[in-house]
């Protein structure tokens, strides 16, 4: 009864295990040609059966991103293990407060911390020192907003922004506000399911990237 997708792979190798796409159709439908009326209700259906949400629906990848934004903070060395930071439930950036989804706030946390307790306020300290085109060159290194390769037609690649981007997009500079949405999965961001899977199994097995 949900709209969405489930993708599971066997982090040792990219096999899929699980790639199922909801709601469906019935294939048999089309077997000698599809009413008018079968047709008409697939194309108005709002949850788009005939879209593999797996590989073709693009979703912001919210806090999944998250580990993006610790992977490129540890290897730019701009934190470490020990590196902590003060969570009081939001910060302020220029005239905009950005709240915690914790709004009581988790305290001190160091990035493992943050990670396992999803802290908002940590990653938006962190993408402010990182930037919007940093992010970018791990999430694409991650695997996200490019092709994963499988071997099924019409994939989409989904959408990792940077500031060139932004700008022949919008013809607007790329502002530093932006980089506290994009370092928690918000803003442009946009992935598949697939690729998520991807990359998260190759947090999983210690940083191969498999085609799947």
């Amino acid at each position: 009864g949900k709209d969405g997708a489930v993708v599971a792979l066997d982090p040792s190798n990219g096999d899929v295990l699980v790639m199922t796409s909801s709601p469906r159709f019935d294939q048999n439908d089309f077997i000698g040609g599809i009413s008018s009326k079968k047709w008409k209700a697939l194309i108005e259906d709002p949850g788009k059966p005939m879209t593999n949400k797996a590989i073709q629906a693009e979703y912001p990848p919210a806090s999944t991103y998250k580990i993006v934004t610790a992977l490129a903070g540890l290897e730019e060395k701009i934190i470490d293990i020990n590196t902590k930071e003060f969570c009081s439930g939001f910060i302020n950036y220029g005239k905009r407060r950005y709240g915690c989804w914790y709004k009581h706030g988790h305290g001190e946390v160091n990035v493992i911390k943050a990670i396992a307790q999803s802290c908002d306020v940590f990653f938006y300290k962190l993408g402010g020192k990182i930037g919007v085109d940093t992010l970018a060159q791990y999430a694409k290194g991650s695997g996200l907003g490019k092709s994963t390769g499988i071997l099924i037609e019409n994939e989409r690649n989904g959408l990792i922004p940077t500031s060139a981007w932004k700008k022949k997009r919008f013809k607007e500079s790329w502002k530093g506000g932006e980089n506290l949405s994009i370092a928690i999965g918000q803003g442009y961001n946009l992935v598949t399911p697939l690729q998520l899977a991807v990359f998260i199994s190759a947090v999983g097995n210690g940083g191969t990237i498999y085609k799947p």
